[in-house]
């Protein structure tokens, strides 16, 4: 019969919970300085500084402690540092308050705290709705006259 000794681990597992385990994101540390371009398809925090430009397909999120000297486009920023640079949201951009922006915003919907601050102009497009360019598409197609198919419904018809 073997005995069997009960060593604790000396690295415990920590569970990880399910909504940190689907979402994946970066962290610029506050020491940390980048000079040039930044790609990600998964949301960044930025604490220190960047200089260049970032595209991002997810969130990004400059932190209190961040300062960006960049043009930013993403599906989604809000900016409670400081930013310098044009910022493209696809969904939308948010200063929070004390955020800085001194930049241009194109995005469908901006926020701006009451004590953010914001230097520059803003441009609001809505997405076009594929849908409903389709319905409207169909519908023109719909006023044509019965009748034969390969008329022209411009045609001027003499008697």
């Amino acid at each position: 019969m073997a005995v069997f000794s009960q060593k604790k681990n000396p690295f415990p597992v920590t569970p990880v919970s399910a909504a940190t385990a689907g979402s994946q994101s970066s962290v610029v540390g506050k020491t940390l300085l980048i000079k040039g371009e930044i790609f990600s398809d998964d949301e960044i925090l930025i604490e220190g500084r960047i200089q260049g430009n970032i595209s991002v397909k997810n969130r990004l999120i400059i932190g209190r402690e961040g300062v960006v000297e960049a043009d930013i486009e993403a599906r989604e920023v809000i900016i409670k540092g400081k930013v310098t640079g044009n910022v493209k949201g696809s969904q939308r951009v948010e200063i929070v308050p004390d955020g800085t922006l001194h930049g241009n915003i194109q995005s469908p919907r901006v926020v701006i705290a009451d004590s953010g601050f914001f230097e520059g102009s803003i441009e609001m497009h809505q997405h076009e709705d594929k849908g409903k360019a389709k319905d409207e598409k169909q519908a023109d197609t719909q006023h044509q006259p019965a009748g034969n198919e390969n008329a022209n419904p411009h045609k001027l018809f003499r008697k």
